[in-house]
């Protein structure tokens, strides 16, 4: 009977793996003939733990009866709907079952198939294969197409794709999500979902990332989901290349000035079509350059080889893309990855910047990735920014570029800064360039700190610059004039280094200082604010960072130039000045910096408020309760003020802490009545937990009262007026119950303005 069986059989083939190209030919016929090629993958589950368990004759016995089966379990199966065309031994118990259909297959067929195929191999096997105390063996299933286009290729990736499947079980859910993944891949079924990239002190768009999203409704429409299977299956640089090809095809809308950032995983780093591919004609055709690519290297996996690494990175650098670290501050080795990379950008994972405002420990830690930028020439950009605050903070600590929902969230085009967003960046501009970002700090006009250097005419020669370098060694600098205004600089260090060239005399000695100076030296107004001009001078390129400062008149005539060294020093003395007269209880400004603050109010033209606030009752809660409650209170005022100006006042706002539960604010008059109504009504939930649990019999609670003058231009000759004229409205202020603000011309009216503090 077994030789009437093997006859019946012997048209099936088996084959090994050095048979291939007699298979590619049968498949070759098939395709021709317009039929679909399904490769089924089939094996023992856990056959190396019979082998451990019952010995190396046991297991042997049940893979020569595996192999028995397969051809009639292959033929029952198949030939109902096929053509069995050659089931090859892979190695061990692994097998591929190669099956001709009429017309095409779907999805559901096969897996129906696959099923059928599991249910009578596992059937026919146990039947011969018999276990004292043992489960039944059971048998794995997977199955892929071969389109047919290169098929000695799709021979190699269909069983690696099968295989994929097999382990999963084909009656699970996973193994349905993996074959919906793989249609997924062939139809290149990814869309792509761009999210802008601001440069924060202006809200211009630096550029967008590429996100990419499946197919709608679908469970791969999630990025997470997405690249999950595309590990699971082995298919991340696969998906990658689909990726990046979508995102490319969004060039046309990008500006010369602009950049797409593009993701690349370490481990699928190596992509021709990036390095060696068309890509480069596509970005020419609409007026680009590599630069306008910046390839982002996620930080989620670890770099095995950063020897190979490098050099992939170097290719890149070579072609002219910019390169980001990625989730930094949140993979497996962000440092090591940022020194063996040196990267054009550093972008900071979402994790480290999810509230930063109100963590100092984050924030410590960015003001420590940012100086590192700057010291190494790259650009920081912070990821994830979902709140106001959070964006706040990190303009603080000196963050230029940053990401997230609060800024705008990806869509399909090249979407630009939220309006939200982008009216606050507008006021943060606004307040820097009103000088007012820091209203702490008192800064001098640079004509208070200037001093002369020599200067000649354009047409002077080189040769008389350098003698008054060699014969006047003090001097650094020499300013170049024409008609008494200046046109350009030459710093001693910078001509030496012309000079000091092979052919550098022979060349320059005898030429107009014109030909070597700097012709655009930075140059700033007699009236210019020192801090805003220390940034400027910080700003520049390494190689002028330590020239001297021009400074001009009204006429743009030469007055002087400052150092780079005296703008510092200035500074760094009026910082210190700052922090010795500031409140050190609140960090708030003292009565030295109140008291200039209304000398340069007072010679101002428009009209402003001047409140002067008091606590009530605070003797009584700093005596009963002590002053660990007293302080708490007083910073948390100082605390309310400050959120009262942010939400209500002006970018010119001040406010100083006088001494005590004395403090003062100044605002404009077309924001008091907004910023008093608020202070008002915020006041007693703000102490709701001090004082609610304290409260006495007599129902003694906590209160401000407010006093407000009038700032109008020329009323008041100096400050003394004005804290006598406070002072009298004050003592009217605090005879009346609750939190109040009294304004001076209400005083005569007897009309004021009162909350409950009920």
């Amino acid at each position: 009977m077994w030789s009437t069986l093997k006859q019946h059989f012997r048209r099936i083939p088996f084959f090994s793996l050095d048979k291939r190209q007699w298979m590619k030919q049968i498949i070759r016929q098939e395709v021709d003939k317009g039929r679909s090629i399904i490769m089924f993958y089939v094996d023992i589950v856990k056959l190396t733990e019979v082998e451990n368990r019952y010995g190396d004759v046991i297991a042997k016995r049940v893979l020569q009866q595996f192999e028995r089966i397969m051809p009639p379990v292959s033929r029952q199966v198949f030939e109902m709907r096929g053509k069995i065309l050659a089931i090859q031994k892979l190695w061990g118990d692994d097998f591929a079952i190669y099956v001709s259909f009429k017309g095409s297959l779907n999805e559901e067929d096969c897996r129906m198939l696959s099923i059928h195929f599991q249910e009578q191999a596992e059937k026919q096997l146990n039947r011969h294969v018999g276990f004292v105390n043992r489960e039944a063996l059971r048998v794995h299933i997977g199955y892929a197409d071969i389109p047919g286009e290169d098929i000695v290729k799709e021979m190699y990736t269909s069983v690696k794709r099968a295989v994929h499947m097999a382990k999963y079980g084909v009656t699970s859910e996973t193994y349905t999500n993996v074959t919906q993944f793989h249609k997924l891949l062939s139809e290149e079924n990814v869309s792509m979902r761009f999210m802008p990239i601001i440069h924060l002190p202006d809200g211009e768009t630096l550029g967008w990332e590429a996100l990419a999203r499946g197919p709608v409704d679908s469970l791969f429409e999630s990025p997470a989901m997405l690249f999950k299977y595309a590990e699971e299956t082995d298919s991340v640089f696969r998906l990658e290349h689909i990726c990046r090809k979508r995102a490319m095809d969004q060039l046309r809308y990008l500006k010369p000035s602009q950049k797409l950032f593009i993701n690349l995983d370490p481990r699928a780093i190596d992509d021709p079509y990036l390095l060696r591919g068309e890509v480069f004609s596509q970005i020419e055709q609409f007026g680009l350059n590599p630069h306008n690519i910046v390839l982002e290297i996620t930080e989620r996996h670890a770099i095995s080889n950063y020897a190979v690494f490098r050099k992939i990175i170097e290719e890149y650098r070579k072609k002219g893309y910019l390169i980001a670290v990625d989730d930094a501050g949140a993979g497996y080795s962000s440092l090591e990855s940022i020194t063996e990379i040196y990267p054009d950008f550093i972008k900071l994972d979402m994790s480290l910047i999810r509230n930063v405002d109100v963590d100092p420990i984050k924030q410590a830690l960015l003001e420590t990735f940012v100086q590192f930028a700057n010291k190494v020439g790259c650009k920081i950009i912070a990821e994830g920014i979902e709140t106001q605050r959070e964006l706040e903070t990190l303009m603080e600590v000196g963050v230029a570029y940053g990401q997230g929902y609060y800024l705008g969230r990806p869509d399909k085009g090249m979407t630009h800064v939220r309006g939200e967003a982008l009216n606050f960046l507008r006021f943060m501009q606004e307040k820097r360039t009103s000088g007012r970002d820091e209203p702490l700090l008192f800064t001098p006009a640079m004509s208070e700190i200037l001093v002369k250097t020599i200067c000649v005419d354009k047409q002077e020669r080189v040769r008389r610059v350098h003698e008054i370098f060699e014969q006047n060694q003090r001097i650094e600098s020499v300013v170049v004039l024409e008609k008494g205004k200046p046109i350009g600089l030459v710093m001693r260090f910078q001509l030496y280094q012309i000079l000091g060239g092979q052919y550098g005399i022979a060349l320059y000695y005898e030429r107009p200082v014109s030909q070597v100076m700097n012709a655009n030296p930075l140059t700033v107004d007699r009236d210019d604010k020192l801090d805003e001009v220390a940034r400027q001078a910080m700003a520049r390129d390494s190689h002028h960072l330590y020239d001297v400062v021009i400074i001009t008149g009204e006429e743009k005539e030469y007055l002087g130039i400052v150092t780079v060294q005296s703008l510092l020093d200035k500074m760094a003395s009026i910082k210190l000045e700052m922090a010795s007269s500031a409140n050190p209880l609140t960090g708030l400004p003292g009565n030295i910096q109140i008291e200039r603050e209304l000398n340069k109010r007072i010679k101002q033209k428009e009209s402003q408020v001047v409140i002067y606030c008091d606590l009530d009752r605070f003797k009584w809660f700093n005596d009963r309760y002590g002053f660990e409650v007293g302080d708490q209170i007083i910073v948390r005022t100082a605390n309310l003020l400050k959120e009262a100006v942010r939400c209500y006042g002006s970018a010119t706002d001040f406010v100083g802490h006088i001494g005590g539960d004395d403090f003062i604010v100044i605002t404009q008059e077309s924001c008091a009545a907004e910023l008093v109504s608020f202070l008002i009504n915020a006041f007693s939930p703000y102490y709701i937990d001090i004082y609610e649990k304290r409260r006495m019999g007599d129902g003694s609670v906590l209160s401000m009262s407010m006093a407000g003058v009038r700032l109008t231009p020329g009323r008041y000759a100096n400050v003394e007026a004005i804290a006598e004229r406070a002072a009298f409205v004050k003592k009217l202020a605090k005879e009346l119950p609750g939190t109040i603000f009294l304004d001076e011309w209400d005083c005569a009216a007897d009309d004021v303005h009162t909350a409950s503090q009920g």
